[in-house]
């Protein structure tokens, strides 16, 4: 085959558009398309034939108790949860003052900071109830919380979240 324009033969097919292009002159000669066989034979998996082999279930189970190593089960409002010994003592830092477990139970009643973790809300509830400086440092040292992370979350609290903490402490 051979460009009309040019003469040349130096051709190029491009497979995407199903063009013939000469690669002198780019100029468009001829259309061509390549038609494949459409194959109909799909290849079906049944998920429902699948069992699951008795060393796989096995391995899941280590799997999880490797997970929930140093986590204990605990039932809170009909809520199974899984608490680090940090959690436990999170909420055994509650009842060291009254306005704290307030405004920890409301941020858990409306949801506020419901991804983050137990011992964090317990950390914002502290700061929510005006501990500052070596108290909340202390705290913060005690439920193994960096203190740049914490300063990163204190920054997110929503406004009203502050101003309604000074409705629950009174």
């Amino acid at each position: 085959m051979q460009c009309p324009y040019c003469g040349s033969t130096n051709l190029l097919w491009d497979i995407k558009n199903g063009t013939v292009i000469c690669r002198d002159c780019a100029s468009v000669i001829d259309s061509m398309y390549d038609y494949e066989r459409y194959n109909n034979n799909e290849i079906v998996i049944d998920f429902n034939k699948l069992t699951i082999n008795q060393n796989t279930k096995e391995f899941l189970s280590i799997l999880d108790n490797i997970r929930y190593k140093n986590k204990y089960k605990i039932d809170l409002s009909n809520k199974n949860k899984y608490l680090t010994e940090d959690g436990i003592y999170a909420l055994q830092l509650l009842n060291m003052d009254t306005s704290v477990r307030k405004i920890y139970d409301e941020l858990t009643k409306y949801g506020y900071f419901s991804g983050k973790k137990i011992k964090t809300r317990v950390a914002i509830s502290f700061y929510l109830s005006g501990y500052r400086g070596n108290k909340m440092r202390n705290i913060l040292r005690k439920l193994h919380i960096n203190e740049k992370y914490f300063k990163k979350i204190t920054y997110k609290i929503p406004r009203n979240i502050k101003y309604r903490k000074i409705e629950l402490t009174k």
